[in-house]
């Protein structure tokens, strides 16, 4: 029984209806062949990954090489996937320590604005009289800060 007539055939039959393509025939995997797919070969231990300068100082920041003359020109793969995670990591502590600074920078200025009266409310209610009286020189030269 469909409750929801409009849907009911997509809803029994799944997403098989909008995945599977019309023009090709649905087979089964015994029927399928295997030679088209190429065979996985396994990751090459000797394989080294070539820097850059600005890898290479990503490295030294990450601590894993004491300076930029000591970092050789390729790395392994599983050294810079490493060098990656540790600059993440720090990328990410940075801006949260930016954020939190820059948060309460807001708050100080909110309060010293608080402490000196000044409000939103004034500050439109000032633009709007300067509009009001100014020529049309002056009603260009008034920004979105009310110069």
């Amino acid at each position: 029984m469909n409750f929801v007539p409009r849907f009911g055939r997509n809803i029994k039959s799944g997403l098989f209806n909008f995945t599977r393509n019309p023009a090709r025939k649905y087979t089964t995997p015994s029927t399928t062949s295997t030679s088209s797919i190429p065979p996985i070969e396994p990751p090459n231990p000797n394989a080294t990954y070539p820097l850059t300068k600005t890898k290479k100082f990503l490295c030294v920041w990450a601590k894993r090489f004491p300076t930029m003359n000591e970092v050789p020109d390729h790395v392994t793969p599983a050294l810079w996937s490493k060098v990656r995670s540790i600059i993440r990591i720090k990328v990410a502590n940075y801006t949260m320590l930016m954020i939190i600074v820059g948060c309460v920078v807001m708050v100080v200025t909110g309060k010293r604005a608080r402490d000196r009266g000044e409000t939103i409310m004034q500050r439109n209610l000032d633009w709007h009289q300067k509009y009001d009286e100014g020529n049309s020189e002056e009603i260009h030269n008034i920004g979105l800060f009310g110069k």
